[in-house]
């Protein structure tokens, strides 16, 4: 028998927010304030914001995105890279320094990041029926600039735990990355349930924990292959599904029963 449902875990990209296109203008901005920190830091000519774009920003989010798609479960150490980008442009900056390019670039993503419609009703119903909430996220950038970007975006206080990547050093699925937003939100993983868009990351993952899982396509349309316990086409229809489950399997039956006389 599953245990009653004590939390639920959500993916962040294409869950419970969506990005625009790269923001081209939002991004020369940022990079004029490097080239500005830079100029001044470091006392000579840097190259324009443009040059840093192509040179850096574009050349990071490259490199990430093949680390990516190899399929490592080590989160890469994004720091590392940006050094290399930068030394490509014979700019060699202190660690702290490059934490501060990283920062100025994340203020020049903000606005391409949109909360998607019906989330911020969704978690206030979960959290109103007394349901602990955590995020879990493939994110290689620091947790302290992806925090900053959850409470910019009025995310952060609807959250009993965050975890990322980039704190943990893994990537979902590995079960480490679970675990520690498990001990976050102070859980088993039969007490809780995962919400995600990808199969092998957001369903599989968590299931083989011991979790439950929901696959959300509302912005990525993977194909289920029958692993998930529900499949919603938004996140507006989360909070009768979790009342479903809480619910049990007879009132899942009825409910089955019910849709398919529709």
């Amino acid at each position: 028998m599953s245990e009653p449902i004590e939390a639920v875990l959500f993916d962040y990209g294409h869950t419970l927010i969506y990005f625009e296109e790269r923001p081209h203008s939002a991004l020369v901005g940022a990079y004029e304030n490097v080239n500005r920190l830079l100029a001044e830091t470091l006392e000579r000519e840097v190259p324009a914001a443009q040059i840093l774009i192509e040179r850096v920003s574009q050349v990071v989010d490259d490199e990430i995105q093949r680390d990516y798609a190899a399929g490592r479960p080590e989160e890469v150490e994004i720091a590392a890279i940006y050094d290399v980008a930068l030394r490509g442009l014979g700019l060699e900056l202190e660690p702290d320094l490059i934490e501060r390019v990283m920062e100025l670039e994340q203020e020049g993503w903000l606005n391409s990041v949109h909360v998607g419609p019906h989330v911020v009703e969704t978690l206030q119903t979960l959290r109103g029926r007394s349901l602990r909430l955590g995020l879990v996220s493939n994110a290689a950038y620091r947790p302290r600039l992806m925090t900053q970007q959850l409470r910019a975006l009025g995310l952060l206080p609807y959250f009993d735990g965050v975890t990322f990547s980039s704190e943990v050093g893994v990537r979902k699925p590995h079960p480490e990355i679970f675990n520690d937003a498990l001990r976050k939100v102070g859980v088993g993983a039969r007490q809780a349930l995962f919400v995600g868009d990808r199969v092998r990351e957001d369903v599989l993952g968590p299931q083989r924990l011991g979790m439950r899982a929901i696959l959300t396509r509302e912005w990525r349309q993977e194909d289920d292959p029958g692993a998930a316990d529900a499949v919603i086409e938004g996140l507006g229809e989360l909070p009768a599904v979790v009342e479903r489950l809480i619910a049990g399997p007879q009132a899942a039956d009825t409910y089955n029963e019910v849709t398919s006389r529709e």
